[in-house]
């Protein structure tokens, strides 16, 4: 598991743990979460921890010895350059050095280690930010729609442009070695944290806001969507396409996607005490469209949305 330490990567592990499999566990660092990792059910007898740099030739060869499959779960949005710089005020030449590049050359690395072991399952955790084509179509599936990175390049997407590259570069290293390649494409990811880190980032970090009485991430509501999970059910994801030896390709990773006035109508009725962002009363965009008939293959039932939310705030409120 490498990223064992990540939002995704904890929830693997556990899930894995829950089913009885051995996990290795990688991450850069492992003394500050491993309180946690370890805390996990079954963790002291099948959990054990390992420092590896993705960025390091040959870091990951321990770690994946005597494994039956890899997930990949470290490929973190990156939004700066090393100098602090802002991915969006790069030129090309730094973008792809500096935002893309670093991440498509780990998890090439990561996927060589695992090669060389003899491992013949990857799942990598990549995002739908690498499944919107231009021109925008009303109900894209992970077959046939892709991102230009071109165009995300030109439009200073470097963020957005590491997934398209990287998960084409992954599938040209897996194809050449005969790998079975999975590539799962999570978007917002709730729920209980297994980190009590991961609470304080992103939409669960603006949760706890909320409850405290503070500004979530919006003032006003944006007129968008956003399509979410329950970080549970992207871990048992993961775990379906590892054991099914049929998958293969790129599957969705969310339940579906809600306009931010549904979303925040939900939330309010879950809690009526959230500080919620006045709705947008202009006609509202139409949510992005999703093909879920490879995600429904995998045989996962996902949470809806009223439900992620609802546990949400359960673990936000209990976890403030």
């Amino acid at each position: 598991m490498a990223g064992a330490s990540g939002l995704v990567g904890s929830n693997i592990a556990k899930a894995a743990l829950a089913r009885g499999y051995h996990v290795a566990g990688a991450m850069r660092e492992p003394s500050g979460p491993e309180p946690h990792l370890m805390a996990l059910p079954g963790a002291k007898e099948r959990l054990k921890l390992f420092a590896a740099d993705m960025s390091v030739e040959a870091s990951f060869d321990a770690a994946v010895q005597g494994a039956d499959g890899v997930f990949i779960a470290c490929l973190i949005p990156v939004y700066a350059a090393p100098d602090g710089t802002p991915a969006r005020e790069l030129d090309d030449e730094r973008g792809y050095r500096e935002i893309i590049n670093p991440t498509v050359n780990g998890c090439l690395n990561i996927m060589n280690s695992a090669i060389r072991a003899g491992v013949r399952n990857i799942v990598i955790c990549s995002s739908t930010s690498s499944t919107n084509p231009v021109p925008p179509v009303a109900l894209k599936n992970e077959v046939e729609h892709w991102s230009d990175a071109d165009e995300q390049c030109a439009a200073k997407k470097y963020t957005s442009a590491t997934k398209t590259v990287m998960e084409k570069a992954a599938m040209a290293l897996a194809a050449e070695h005969n790998v079975r390649l999975c590539i799962m494409l999570p978007t917002m990811m709730l729920g209980p944290m297994v980190l009590p880190k991961h609470g304080s980032e992103g939409f669960m970090g603006a949760l706890q806001r909320m409850l405290k009485g503070e500004p979530g991430r919006h003032t006003e509501t944006p007129n968008d969507s956003s399509s979410m999970a329950h970080i549970e059910d992207v871990a048992a994801l993961f775990l379906a396409a590892f054991e099914n030896p049929d998958a293969q390709g790129r599957y969705f990773a969310v339940r579906e996607s809600w306009h931010w006035n549904d979303i925040y109508a939900a939330l309010g009725k879950i809690d009526p005490s959230l500080i919620l962002p006045s709705p947008y009363e202009g006609e509202q965009a139409a949510p992005t469209g999703f093909d879920f008939a490879r995600r429904d293959s995998l045989g996962v039932k996902m949470r809806d949305i009223p439900e992620i939310l609802s546990d949400a705030v359960t673990w936000a409120r209990a976890n403030s």
